[in-house]
């Protein structure tokens, strides 16, 4: 999985996370429109807190307890579902600190010759989802609570374009995941499973998206035309 998504319709994103868990989100700050969020960015997550759910905001790179006393500080933005939950960076995350990040999209590149061109990958109907996340709390201010996504193998849709794509939960699905409390492994497997391919489209976007200093909505637009070559000989 790249790292790069979309949350262009963030309130609709939380409201669909507080109806699939039945409880009332309380926002700290206003939600705002995001279309080509990357590594380092701080954006909403939901945690599980002793008196339920909570968004706060976290900055997405995981950074490791090992890595916290460090000048420069390594930053993970994704954790492999299949060994996250037995290795030692993430096991303690994937046991007590499960989140839902709220998106709408994500973006995988192809490349064709020398250009990459992007893809964006929704729900069907662009509907919102969450993907699952873990994180870790802060430390001070040069260190704000952060998260990473778990990635499993691609389904159909996803392979032709690249080998990973994120953990995707729904409605079905996010209650189950969010919590502070080990999963069990046959349910954790269940839900890291990669979501069906007939339940998402994708398409291609503008390649303004490409350039992770670019916001709003041209990144998720159609792409330019192509040039055409002159005939020389028509």
């Amino acid at each position: 999985m790249c790292t790069r998504y979309t949350l262009q319709l963030a309130e609709a994103a939380l409201a669909a996370i507080a109806k699939a868990l039945a409880r009332k989100l309380v926002l700290a700050e206003a939600a705002k429109s995001r279309y080509n969020i990357t590594l380092t960015q701080v954006v909403p997550a939901v945690v599980e807190r002793a008196a339920g759910p909570e968004v706060i905001q976290m900055m997405w790179g995981l950074v490791p307890f090992y890595e916290r006393g460090k000048a420069r500080k390594r930053m993970l933005p994704n954790a492999k579902s299949e060994t996250a939950a037995s290795g030692t960076t993430f096991k303690e995350s994937v046991a007590k600190r499960r989140c839902l990040v709220p998106a709408n999209g994500f973006y995988e590149w192809l490349e064709v010759g020398k250009v990459k061109y992007p893809h964006l990958f929704t729900l069907r109907n662009e509907e919102p989802f969450a993907f699952a996340g873990i994180w870790e709390t802060g430390v001070d201010d040069t260190l704000p609570p952060c998260f990473a996504i778990l990635t499993t193998e691609p389904n159909g849709l996803v392979a032709p374009i690249h080998n990973r794509m994120p953990v995707i939960l729904t409605h079905e699905t996010m209650a189950r995941w969010i919590g502070s409390e080990p999963l069990p492994e046959p349910e954790y497997r269940e839900l890291t499973r990669p979501l069906a391919a007939e339940k998402m489209q994708e398409r291609p976007v503008n390649r303004f998206v490409s350039n992770a200093r670019n916001e709003g909505p041209k990144c998720i637009a159609p792409p330019d035309p192509e040039p055409v070559e002159p005939d020389l000989f028509g």
